[in-house]
């Protein structure tokens, strides 16, 4: 077992899933104290209409499992605040017009854009559904990054199929909200603020470290932050491009599996190299101007273990891209960077925004604002899910024709965006002989234009050798 293994074991007693801790408690703080907020949204084409009331059966299920949960706030400082079980029944839309087989993609943009969740009091997740021309049903579920991470769902939808069809028995597992009532409920608050001690003086001593490092003369972008190493390269002598005020932009286009992993081990790569690959590229080809060092390219780790019922146990990885980057350098050093950045994870305990939020209990709400927005981004996040297991597929019992993931961060300013990574984010997904990749536009500037990003995305995939289709 590794040092961070044994950490993570030690973390599972100390921190139980009935505390907003870690990725969760991130997302909390963003949505309380900025607004912002971070869908997920799941999403099939499926051939044939299940019927509505097998939806509402599906959805009632997700709300007897892990999404059916709210906040109640500690009374106790330091102590962590606390999820508790929600009563509160699925919201479940039906669209009311019929959608063209051409205009699903716009129908799921403006659903992921449009909703409306608010996890802490209980309501965070919904489910939706239209019907197209053809007869086939787009279904999305919409849930909320604060009480959920990509496995988490999958779990959620494993669960619910279980669930419904065993006529909807529940696998509650957080207490309720009068369980944690009272003196039994600060008893607990404040033995939870003791084990918080140790942390804050772990905090303490990192974040101290770290900043003995950036007065020697270390960047405090790079290694403190991050597991991004530093680099050679220089920045590319490029002009920045003209300030917009544009909204964030999306994309969701398919490619043949097997043309995909036969054109990642031609590369001398994988499909999670190729993939990172040629999102990087993407960004550069939308005229991003390369800091020193390189390219900062945030891979998303999956932190969770068996029954680990965390709300959010996401984590990530960091590397820089310094050198060119397409189908004629191959795939082999970002594949050994990755490598290498993903044994310094699994050893490695020393990155300051792992600690902050112990700290963070401590701090006034506008000393802890300023941070949170002071702490920088990767320029792209890149986030393989891997092959989508059969109930996600299936989730109301026959296996979906399409399926996409992907996630947003709703209420950033084009200011806030433009100044704080990343400035693209992506998901990839594969399933039966299709991989799908997502894409989310987030710096206004770069990718604020639907159209451009997409003749971008399309450009790069083509530069690449991949067939495509766009939704």
């Amino acid at each position: 077992m590794t040092s961070r293994e044994a950490a993570k074991t030690t973390d599972t007693a100390t921190d139980p899933a009935d505390r907003v801790a870690g990725a969760d408690e991130s997302y909390d703080l963003a949505e309380r104290l900025f607004g912002w907020t971070a869908p997920i949204q799941f999403a099939w084409v499926l051939r044939d209409d299940p019927g509505h009331d097998a939806v509402v059966d599906w959805a009632t299920a997700l709300a007897h499992g892990g999404f059916g949960r709210r906040i109640v706030r500690t009374r106790v400082p330091v102590a962590r605040d606390r999820w508790v079980r929600s009563d509160r029944p699925p919201t479940v839309y039906a669209e009311p017009t019929v959608v063209d087989e051409d205009a699903v993609g716009a129908w799921l943009d403006r659903r992921l854009r449009d909703v409306e969740l608010d996890p802490a009091a209980g309501r965070g997740f919904t489910v939706e559904y239209a019907h197209t021309r053809s007869g086939r049903v787009v279904l999305t579920l919409l849930v909320s990054h604060m009480i959920a991470d990509g496995h988490a769902v999958h779990d959620a939808l494993r669960d619910a199929r279980r669930s419904v069809e065993n006529r909807l028995g529940s696998v509650r597992g957080l207490p309720t909200a009068s369980e944690v009532s009272g003196w039994s409920g600060v008893r607990g608050d404040l033995a939870d603020a003791a084990s918080q001690v140790p942390a804050i003086v772990r905090a303490t001593a990192v974040i101290a470290r770290a900043g003995v490092r950036a007065v020697l003369g270390r960047s405090a972008a790079a290694a403190p932050v991050s597991d991004a190493p530093e680099g050679v390269g220089a920045a590319v002598d490029r002009p920045a491009p003209p300030q917009r005020d544009a909204d964030t932009t999306l994309a969701v286009v398919d490619i043949p599996r097997e043309q995909w992993e036969a054109r990642a081990a031609a590369l001398g790569g994988t499909p999670n190299s190729l993939f990172t690959a040629v999102l990087t590229s993407v960004l550069r080809g939308t005229g991003h101007v390369m800091p020193p060092g390189g390219t900062r390219v945030c891979i998303a780790v999956d932190t969770r273990s068996d029954g680990d019922d965390r709300a959010n146990a996401s984590g990530g990885v960091w590397i820089r891209l310094a050198g060119p980057v397409g189908p004629d350098t191959g795939l082999a050093t970002i594949r050994r960077s990755s490598k290498e950045a993903f044994a310094r994870y699994a050893v490695t305990d020393d990155a300051v925004v792992d600690h902050l939020q112990a700290i963070a209990r401590l701090l006034p709400d506008v000393v802890l604002g300023r941070l949170m927005k002071a702490i920088p981004g990767p320029d792209v996040t890149v986030s393989n899910l891997g092959a989508a297991p059969g109930d996600s597929m299936a989730p109301l019992g026959a296996p979906a024709e399409r399926f996409a993931i992907r996630a947003v961060m709703q209420g950033r300013s084009a200011a806030d965006r433009r100044a704080q990574g990343p400035a693209l984010a992506a998901w990839s997904v594969q399933y039966a002989d299709t991989v799908t990749v997502t894409v989310f536009g987030i710096h206004p500037d770069l990718v604020g234009d639907t159209a451009g990003l997409r003749n971008t995305l399309s450009s790069e995939l083509t530069r690449w050798g991949l067939d495509h289709r766009f939704w």
